[in-house]
């Protein structure tokens, strides 16, 4: 059995709209307990905020950055027959993965932005972004371009962790060793992202965070990094989708 690869048409079909909705229902359906303790975890990030700091939020991230390892893990040769019996190809799996895990780490991002704003409404200095690399401001300072540039900050992280790991943990059952890149990218990352506004601070004396000029240029920067990754993404996709027919096609012969 061959798949066809429809990557490279201009619009989907109804038929591969439909499939892509089924796809996306069979893991969830199959992932029900991972999803519901990421929700779980949200919740309990947010009323945290609400009590105390809306450093757990932050924290979130780390667990998000996992998301392809850990629904990857999940795979057993019984849920691939299952898709099979649903008439799924191993390609539609990974396009339905794909949606359940950046649906996920969305829902992450939303709360680490609620946790903030919550910390803001109540008065209290707010520690915006991915931890460890939070951006912390004083409540009485521009507090909306802090919360904007950590949640734009924590996206490019997971997005970019999400390319590095993402086809290993997609295409085939993960080893444990990609839980520890995935968490090695992260941080990583992390530290070079760090690096240019660290730059902006000291070579054109402007803080990054300071409400005036440096601060809208910070978001606007982040906004098109993650333009461009998530372009990139789609690109990785389509490359795990060709390498999964290649495979099935070897396989044949």
């Amino acid at each position: 059995m061959t798949w066809t690869d429809t990557s490279r048409s201009p619009a989907a079909s109804p038929a591969e709209e439909q499939r892509l909705g089924l796809a996306v229902r069979t893991e969830l359906r199959l992932n029900t307990g991972r999803v519901t303790t990421t929700l779980i975890a949200c919740a309990a990030a947010l009323a945290w905020a609400a009590l105390s700091s809306d450093q757990f939020a932050g924290v979130l991230t780390l667990w998000a950055a996992l998301a392809w390892y850990r629904y990857g893990r999940a795979d057993t040769v019984e849920r691939e027959e299952l898709r099979a019996s649903l008439g799924l190809s191993r390609a539609d799996r990974v396009r339905g993965r794909v949606v359940l895990v950046l649906a996920e780490q969305a829902a992450v991002i939303v709360t680490v932005v609620a946790g903030a704003v919550l910390s803001v409404r109540l008065g209290r200095e707010t520690a915006g972004g991915a931890a460890p690399f939070s951006f912390s401001g004083d409540p009485s300072g521009p507090q909306l371009w802090i919360v904007l540039a950590g949640a734009l900050f924590s996206a490019i992280l997971l997005l970019v962790t999400g390319m590095v790991v993402g086809g290993d943990c997609t295409t085939r059952r993960p080893g444990r060793g990609l839980a520890v890149l995935s968490i090695l990218t992260y941080f990583i990352v992390g530290l070079l992202l760090m690096i240019p506004l660290l730059l902006m601070s000291i070579v054109l004396a402007i803080d990054p965070l300071d409400g005036t000029l440096g601060t809208p240029v910070t978001v606007g920067l982040l906004s098109a990094t993650i333009l461009a990754l998530l372009v990139g993404l789609r690109a990785a996709v389509r490359r795990w989708i060709r390498e999964l027919d290649s495979d099935s096609e070897a396989v044949i012969r």
